[in-house]
């Protein structure tokens, strides 16, 4: 009998999830899945200023997600909501209120954000990812002829939220009038959803009646949304207890939200004893099947014999078959729809001779990195020693980091017991930023060897944001954080499509002992390398997100400029000039004269000269001498994005090339 028991109640629990599933599906018709109706019940508002819930999950973990991903302002929200707009981890299923603009469409109300995809997800994940404020199908009559699966990275999509402006009847008793727009999460009664808003069930039933099918106020179904009418903003806190059910309209206390739900039927209590039982008992059948599966491979690693340095290796290295090796990490947070298993493979040397053309100068891309090509997919190669990969950080390649748009992969190893191991990365068909800002091996081996190119104002701004939006990933998102500590534009890869990926990921202690050797720079005087560390790593090896911020700016200082980190002396007896020094001088002086003949000479006068004046302050603030006074990366990245926005529509993206000399600024003035 208890087993039946259990059975019904996993169907009940199965089958109510399945009916919000089917609001957010493809596939559902319903007029009700594009929102809610305009002119219902004699509305007299076609647009108006309220509220949604978005409750925070692993999709949205993040003031910087919020921003970036769904356009969010996070001063606005940090506001509403009364905490610090630097505020950067929020915790999980922690309710936010988010202002929006709610419109009347002509037959629907909604409010549009504009939401940046991450490759691979759709439609369905986007409306799953908000819990109900959206549906599959307002999604899909937004963006007409955009495919609804598998979607490509950073395209823009109209994503309307589910909303609505009060009736004449309820701005008479709300005045002036809210319709709150919140999600439904498992165990919501109207009773105990009335008790958080300090408002009445019948309240909410009649707010709700607009909906085109029978609203059913004793079956409230998770991801779909609820309209509770207030009369103000409510105060959302974790401590704050909410009073009982008021028999009318609040008019003026405020109303306050619980984040510990109440069961109100005892039946809702078994159902989930039952649903607990079922996990418990398959999670005991799989940690036994795991056990057993890993003292098998125990046992076979025990017999196997060799270098007992490649077997300490091996701990971090879980072979899965002859050719793939998996690394997995349980670090960070990831803003994925769809979790893929993450292989990494290992080669032999012959394959990766023969890739390389046996190592062949013409292969030679830079330093040790190689060109390589195998079963049709390019690859960087690099040669280095065994006591280097030791030293990579594998646990960090899980599969968030493996596919994040603006992080080179490591796509694979090869271990020998000789000289030189190798890391096998993906492919950046256009080289490093340093060879497009510098000139460089790589350059002089692709199709761009005999003309005069570089990059456009607009790819340059795009390729900074890019690295802005790593480094987010990298302080914000990752937990605990990581801090890079390589930023530099050599490792700062463009692909075909110049998106810009940051290299060298989880290799610090890599290269750290290159970096903390005083004679290193004491023989390399104008080596990138000391002209991007920040002061307080240099004198008192300091290690925070601070000093890839720093790195960071003398990199937007290279992208304006188009010199190196460290300039050497010139014909006006200058000596060795650092870039973070001399943007500062520069923008004491107010000489608007002196900041143009600083910029990049390619870029003649094809720039919008406000904008520069914006990225060289911000670079200023990036390389400030005080770490605590330079920006995070959210904030770079928000400030970075509203300067990409303002690019104008179908703006030069293509190489510029140019068989005469760039532009030369004109005498007169132009007014830019």
């Amino acid at each position: 009998m208890a087993f039946y028991l259990s059975a019904l109640a996993l169907f009940l629990c199965l089958l109510v999830s399945a009916v919000g599933q089917d609001l957010l599906s493809c596939e559902n018709t319903s007029a009700d899945a594009s929102g809610y109706r305009c002119n219902v019940n004699g509305s007299l508002q076609n647009s108006c200023k309220t509220f949604v819930i978005l409750t925070t999950n692993s999709f949205f973990s993040s003031l910087s997600n919020l921003s970036f991903y769904l356009g969010f302002n996070r001063f606005e929200v940090a506001q509403t909501n009364g905490f610090s707009a630097d505020t950067e981890f929020l915790p999980k299923d922690q309710p936010l209120l988010i202002p929006i603009q709610c419109k009347c469409n002509g037959s629907f109300f909604q409010a549009e954000i504009t939401k940046i995809t991450i490759k691979g997800e759709s439609f369905f994940s986007i409306a799953e990812s908000l819990e109900g404020l959206t549906t599959c199908k307002a999604i899909q009559e937004k963006n007409l002829g955009v495919s609804l699966w598998n979607l490509q990275d950073k395209a823009r999509l109209l994503v309307p939220l589910r909303c609505a402006c009060p009736s004449s009847s309820e701005v008479t008793r709300l005045a002036p009038g809210i319709l709150l727009s919140y999600p439904v999460s498992e165990g919501d009664t109207i009773l105990n959803v009335a008790v958080k808003f300090n408002t009445t069930p019948e309240a909410i039933i009649s707010a709700n009646n607009r909906s085109l099918a029978n609203f059913k106020p004793e079956n409230l179904v998770p991801l779909t949304s609820l309209l509770i009418p207030l009369n103000t903003p409510p105060a959302l806190g974790p401590l704050a207890k909410p009073s009982e059910p008021n028999s009318r309209l609040p008019e003026s206390s405020i109303p306050v939200i619980n984040q510990h739900k109440k069961k109100s039927k005892m039946w809702m209590i078994g159902l989930y004893i039952a649903i607990t039982g079922v996990v418990v008992g398959a999670s005991i059948a799989i940690a036994a099947a795991f056990l057993v599966i890993q003292l098998k491979k125990k046992k076979q690693n025990s017999s196997k014999q060799g270098d007992p340095e490649l077997q300490q290796l091996s701990l971090s290295v879980r072979t899965t078959s002859e050719k793939k090796v998996s690394f997995e990490g349980s670090d960070g947070q990831i803003v994925e729809t769809t979790p893929r298993k993450v292989f990494v493979e290992t080669y032999t040397v012959e394959e990766l001779r023969k890739a390389t053309e046996d190592f062949s100068s013409g292969n030679l891309i830079d330093g040790s990195v190689y060109h390589g090509r195998l079963n049709g997919k390019n690859l960087a190669i690099k040669r280095t020693r065994k006591e280097t990969i030791s030293k990579v950080e594998f646990r960090l390649f899980h599969d968030a980091t493996h596919h994040h748009p603006n992080i080179i992969r490591l796509l694979g190893t090869s271990l020998n017991d000789g000289p030189d191991s190798f890391l096998v990365f993906e492919y950046a068909k256009n080289g490093s930023l340093k060879d497009w800002l510098h000139g460089g091996l790589a350059m002089k081996n692709q199709f761009i060897a005999s003309c005069y190119c570089f990059l456009t104002w607009s790819q340059r701004l795009k390729i900074c944001l890019d690295v802005a939006v790593a480094l987010q990933y990298m302080h914000h998102i990752m937990n605990p954080s990581y801090v890079h500590r390589n930023v530099k534009s050599r490792n700062i890869f463009l692909d075909e499509e110049f998106n810009a990926k940051i290299g060298n990921f989880g290799m610090a202690r890599c290269v750290e002992d290159n970096i903390e050797d005083p004679e290193f720079h004491l023989s390399n005087p104008a080596s990138c390398s000391l002209g991007c560390l920040a002061p307080e790593f240099i004198h008192q090896g300091t290690i925070s997100p601070c000093i890839d911020i720093f790195a960071f700016g003398v990199v937007l200082l290279e992208v304006l400029s188009g010199k190196t980190p460290i300039t050497g002396p010139d014909n006006k007896g200058e000596g060795s000039v650092c870039l973070s020094d001399k943007i500062k001088s520069i923008l004491l002086s107010e000489n608007a004269d002196e900041l143009r003949e600083w910029m990049d000479n390619a870029l003649g006068e094809n720039y919008p000269f406000d904008a520069a004046v914006t990225l060289a302050n911000l670079a200023r603030s990036c390389v400030d001498e005080e770490p605590s006074l330079r920006p995070s990366a959210g904030e770079i990245v928000e400030k970075l994005s509203r300067l990409v926005e303002e690019l104008p529509e179908g703006g030069q993206m293509l190489i510029s090339e140019s068989s005469s000399k760039p532009l030369v600024k004109a005498a007169a003035a132009t007014g830019l």
